[in-house]
């Protein structure tokens, strides 16, 4: 009897545990076309944080939180130190392949990016 209850609660633990994965938005990300890209990469946590770096400079300006908006998409809030006018949103929606995303602004796109490893 005991043995039955261990053995259950064990495997609800760990369906509850596989319900648990990670944004298909997380991760890093590197531009595709590096010439006329504003951005270079994105680091987008787990923990809620994302960096944007533009591709004029190695550190990155724009410190960012993020939170899903859908299956494929994030919405990316920044603030910057240059930035008088407050914070700025960017969304990241990734494709189905989960290879390649797109940052828009004002749903406009600014940059089309591929998942590093």
């Amino acid at each position: 009897m005991l043995k039955n209850t261990i053995l259950s609660c064990l495997a609800l633990s760990l369906a509850l545990l596989t319900g648990c994965s990670g944004h298909p938005g997380t991760g890093k990300w590197a531009t595709v076309d590096s010439d006329s890209a504003p951005f270079s990469h994105i680091k987008v946590d787990f923990d809620g944080k994302a960096t944007i770096h533009p591709t004029d400079r190695a550190s990155p300006t724009l410190n960012c939180y993020w939170q899903a908006t859908s299956a494929e998409k994030i919405g990316i809030q920044c603030g910057s130190e240059n930035q008088e006018e407050g914070t700025i949103f960017y969304a990241l929606e990734v494709n189905s392949e989960k290879s390649l995303a797109t940052l828009t602004f004002e749903e406009q796109a600014v940059g089309q990016f591929k998942r590093l490893p």
